[in-house]
């Protein structure tokens, strides 16, 4: 790891002779990715704690029985044990999720947690309460706390505990998903559907720990998401720390699988619903938003970043370069690319191609090169996969995709093009045709 910094570092010194001037130091992506941080949070979870299974999920006695009895569910059985989960799992009444924290939790931890707050206060219905000195409501309040070993949550409410241990789980994806567990939610990798979008590695499993991986029956709310916060990476519980034991089916997938950066839009949805968030909102709601948009918890819809509007209906043209194609063929290009020149410093360009209903998007790049050094500065995103799934982007740098062809999953691809204020180079020409 210190190698490689110190390789990046001294190939930004050679650069500082040419006339673009030379970087400072590394930020954002770069630290991230040498540091090990870019899918730190998911990590962190998967790191066994007392008492736990699947890594962070602690349990009292009736929950456990009933967890082990939704892992070897039967057709004959699966109503017996849907109520006997319903019974041991519960959602917070009156959609109101009550906390404490531990006095001994340092000041940092607790705005972390509050940062993850604010974001489920923002997005759903369900109402959050510290119970300060003095509470005398008749909700028992759940206890935040950092003395025990890791990052776990019980499971459902009300009451229970979620410890964040200090110096460790000090990072917002791990709060968003130990509140997640804590409001009832279960991981990602073990839904029922789950062999519909990814393949578990048995052979590179941990030893004693390939129950982390059973099926766990229960109730479906929305449709399987790899890009949740309550997803795993690619490499959880494996042997070495390397080999991949969940592997989706579409390989641009597997980089955006336990990121853990944010509440995707589908959890936000499963949340809403779980909480009957939706119960005064249209019908027909969810089928009305466009685009990836999903239900918001004030009956409009809650868009990706490149649309807005209340059904999610208008392309946001932030920049001069942005633009929306809907004609069945196209070229697209990077700013100067036709005068021979290279792109300019600090520019945005945000592109959403839309096919007719039922065709794809075929993207065909006749000529790509702009900055590489591991896509930590310049980028070209993409992001080709069902809509309303889509969350993280793929990123590429470099030459990567000269003479490469993407093709979307539905009628709808969006990308977008990134600089910084350093070095310039030719750019990007693609096609792109529906069909």
């Amino acid at each position: 790891m210190e190698v490689a910094m110190i390789l990046l570092l001294l190939v930004g010194s050679a650069l500082a002779g040419t006339d673009q001037g030379a970087r400072d130091e590394f930020t954002g992506l770069a630290v991230d990715f040498f540091m090990g941080k870019d899918k730190l949070a998911s990590h962190l979870e998967m790191t066994p704690s007392e008492d736990c299974v699947e890594g962070d999920m602690q349990m009292n006695e009736e929950q456990k029985q009933a967890y082990y009895m939704m892992r070897e569910v039967t057709a004959k059985n699966r109503a017996r044990v849907r109520r006997a989960a319903t019974k041991a799992f519960r959602l917070w009444p009156d959609n109101t999720f009550v906390y404490k924290f531990d006095p001994r939790l340092s000041s940092a931890m607790r705005a972390k947690f509050m940062q993850a707050v604010e974001t489920y206060k923002a997005t759903t219905c369900i109402q959050f309460h510290e119970a300060k000195e003095g509470y005398s409501g008749s909700i028992p309040p759940l206890t935040v706390y950092g003395t025990g070993n890791g990052c776990f949550s019980t499971v459902g409410g009300p009451g229970g505990k979620i410890n964040l241990q200090e110096g460790r789980c000090n990072h917002l994806g791990v709060c968003l998903h130990e509140i997640g567990h804590a409001l009832g939610a279960y991981h990602e990798h073990t839904r029922p559907d789950r062999r519909e979008h990814v393949s578990i590695k048995e052979e590179n499993i941990r030893n004693g720990y390939e129950g982390n991986f059973k099926v766990v029956d229960r109730l479906l709310v929305g449709i399987y998401d790899l890009q949740s916060a309550m997803h795993y990476a690619c490499d959880a519980f494996s042997k070495d720390g390397r080999s991949e034991t969940i592997v989706p089916h579409d390989e641009l997938m597997k980089e955006k699988m336990g990121l853990q950066r944010k509440l995707s839009r589908l959890d936000i949805y499963k949340f809403n619903k779980m909480y009957s968030c939706y119960e005064s909102c249209p019908d027909d709601l969810e089928t009305a938003c466009k685009h990836g948009g999903v239900p918001s918890k004030d009956c409009t819809c809650l868009c990706p970043d490149e649309y807005t509007g209340i059904y999610c209906e208008t392309f946001k043209k932030t920049t001069e370069c942005s633009a929306e194609y809907k004609d069945t063929s196209g070229i697209i290009r990077s700013p100067g690319f036709t005068r021979g020149s290279r792109y300019p410093s600090n520019t945005e360009c945000v592109y959403a191609i839309e096919c007719p209903e039922g065709t794809k998007v075929h993207l065909t790049f006749r000529s790509f090169d702009i900055e590489g050094w591991g896509c930590f500065f310049d980028t070209f995103e993409t992001k080709t996969g069902p809509a309303v799934e889509e969350v993280y982007p793929n990123l590429y740098c470099d030459k990567a995709l000269r003479g490469k062809t993407l093709t979307s999953k539905e009628n709808l691809a969006l990308l977008k093009f990134n600089s910084d204020s350093y070095y310039n180079y030719p750019g990007y020409e693609l096609e792109y045709v529906c069909e």
